[in-house]
């Protein structure tokens, strides 16, 4: 199975672990890009230039900081989420209400925001590595069910790191697989 601790580089799953990703199944597919896109998003976090770290990516944005801390607090969340899953409740991060999204990040940002990007992205890390020890305790036939939470979970969660990456990708460009 292609899912371990950490993905690496910009590989597609077809050129990951000798298996053609014809041969995965959903719950494979999803693994191995939900820790892709958050590999590659710590990455390019990790080459934005120090004077740049405080900077708004654009007019209203985040800086890359408020990013690595936006991220920081959703990734809480999100295992949170997938505990109350792994206990066979429905998590409640599903019922976040749409209207204090906005306030939550803020709030986020603001709270987290004053540690140094070095620090966020650690932190990030760090408990991404804990959360994906959950992860690994999710049945394949969870991640395999359309519908079902825990794949919501994780298919919500690569897709915001992706959105994030491509901001900071079309700010500073894109990161080498290799760095």
């Amino acid at each position: 199975m292609p899912f371990g601790r950490r993905a690496t580089g910009r590989q597609t799953p077809s050129s990951a672990g000798g298996q053609s990703e014809r041969d995965w199944s959903d719950a494979q597919r999803l693994l191995y890009w939900w820790q892709a896109e958050r590999e590659l998003l710590l990455k390019t976090l990790s080459a934005v230039p120090e004077d740049q770290v405080d900077e708004p990516l654009a007019d209203g944005a985040w800086s890359p900081k408020g990013i690595a801390a936006h991220r920081l607090f959703w990734e809480a969340e999100e295992r949170a989420a997938i505990e109350e899953h792994l206990g066979g409740a429905f998590p409640s991060l599903l019922d976040f209400p749409t209207r204090r999204i906005d306030s939550t990040n803020a709030a986020a940002v603001a709270s987290l925001g004053d540690r140094r990007l070095p620090a966020l992205i650690r932190a990030v890390q760090d408990l991404r590595g804990r959360t994906a020890t959950l992860v690994e305790r999710i049945p394949e036939s969870d991640l395999n069910s359309q519908g079902n939470p825990a794949r919501i979970l994780l298919g919500v969660a690569l897709e915001h790191d992706r959105e994030h990456r491509r901001e900071l990708e079309a700010k500073f460009g894109p990161t080498s697989p290799d760095e």
